[in-house]
């Protein structure tokens, strides 16, 4: 990797990483701005917005943005998390400047249409309707409302559809205004192109774009506990999980082992003992989460409703031993599947300018596959052992969907 950083005069810095033989390029917007930034009357206004920038500018019309990127093979999406919010597109070399002149100008100069605003928001409720029709999906957003209880963190990026409701075009010009500043932004690019080239292109379509203050969100802080929602399900579904590591902290690569070890792939020990051994479940699996203060650490299960003590049994169990019985191939097998992974996406230019956005709006630095491999590889049981102990200690979080019983006895018998 040949990454390149130029900032530009109104603050946006422009980074790109070039591939030799690639005839496609990817390019993104990332802005370190998401749902955390937002306040308590504010909920759910970073995705809306992010909707709105696809639904026209001065310059072409929602129709025209999609038509301009996708009559010339490319396809452009954008996404809401917790901390950033990116506008991203993949294209031919050829129509590089294409992309980066319509990223520029939905983000920078959208014209927040009244009747496209009231179509977005019915939009933006439908979608908030089919996430509570997916208990597997909503379980989660349980779980992360428990873990950062009374935490921005712990607000729904899609926000709530009273709040959707009540919101007008000025709250959405507004939001751009006083938190969509050039020096958060990263211009990445990756595939084949030429970072002079990229520099060029940004500074001729940011020019609308300038920096300004932006408050930064209060220190969010992990608090944990049980929340449950009775439903009628074929299944029920459950999460349980306890505090993490920060995105700057290197006990996140121990964690990443660990949780490689525990739930990731058919060979891993949860899935091998309570679905393949037991038949317990159709989906277990182990998760992390890394934010700028904290993080998550998780286990997800779907079982009959009177399984679930069972499995929660299960997998608390297979916590406790798996300090007593983690074994060196083990822990070499998840280092090796956690580097094939980080070498697989340099076969990959989108994968490589998320990778790109995300270290820059994380750390402010870029990391070399090899640095972040040697991180891996630096992980042994010593470590290992440190950061269970570390994360075990910490209060669980217990989120459960389904028609279940006395599941708040089962949580205070583990605390």
């Amino acid at each position: 990797m040949n990454i390149q950083t130029t900032r530009l005069n109104n603050g946006l810095t422009v980074a790109t990483d070039p591939i030799d033989g690639f005839e496609t390029a990817s390019v993104g917007i990332f802005i370190n701005i998401g749902s955390v930034n937002e306040s308590n009357s504010q909920t759910g206004l970073s995705h809306f917005l992010e909707h709105m920038a696809f639904k026209g500018t001065n310059k072409r019309t929602a129709l025209e943005i999609s038509q301009s990127i996708e009559l010339v093979g490319g396809h452009i999406n954008a996404y809401t998390s917790k901390e950033t919010t990116a506008y991203h597109a993949k294209m031919l070399k050829a129509n590089l400047d294409l992309a980066i002149d319509i990223l520029t100008d939905i983000i920078s100069d959208s014209k927040f249409d009244e009747i496209e605003f009231g179509k977005e928001k019915s939009v933006i409720i439908q979608e908030i309707k089919q996430l509570n029709d997916t208990p597997d999906d909503l379980v989660f957003d349980m779980f992360q409302a428990k873990c950062f209880d009374g935490e921005q963190l712990g607000a729904q990026i899609l926000g709530r559809e009273e709040e959707i409701n009540s919101y007008t075009p000025a709250d959405l010009k507004n939001y751009l205004r006083t938190k969509y500043s050039a020096d958060k932004m990263i211009l990445c690019a990756s595939g084949g192109i030429n970072h002079d080239d990229v520099v060029s292109l940004a500074e001729k379509f940011s020019s609308k774009m300038t920096s300004f203050k932006v408050d930064q969100p209060a220190e969010q802080k992990y608090r944990g506990g049980f929340i449950f929602k009775k439903k009628d399900l074929e299944q029920a579904h459950l999460i349980l999980g306890f505090e993490g590591c920060s995105n700057t902290e290197v006990c996140k690569y121990d964690l990443c082992v660990l949780s490689t070890i525990l739930g990731a792939g058919m060979s891993s020990r949860l899935f091998q003992e309570v679905r393949e051994k037991r038949g317990l479940v159709y989906s277990i699996f182990s998760f992390m989460s890394n934010y700028r203060d904290t993080g998550t650490f998780g286990v997800y299960a779907g079982c009959e409703d009177s399984k679930v003590q069972e499995v929660i049994n299960i997998i608390r169990w297979e916590f406790d031993r798996v300090l007593e019985t983690l074994r060196e191939e083990e822990i070499q097998k998840a280092k090796t599947q956690l580097k094939a992974s980080i070498l697989m996406g340099l076969e990959s230019s989108s994968s490589r300018m998320e990778r790109m956005a995300h270290q820059f709006i994380q750390q402010n630095r870029f990391f070399t596959p090899q640095e972040i491999i040697a991180k891996i590889d630096a992980v042994n049981e010593r470590s290992i052992a440190d950061v269970m102990r570390r994360i075990f200690s910490s209060k669980p979080t217990l989120a459960v969907m389904g028609n279940v019983d006395g599941i708040e006895k089962l949580y205070e018998v583990f605390q």
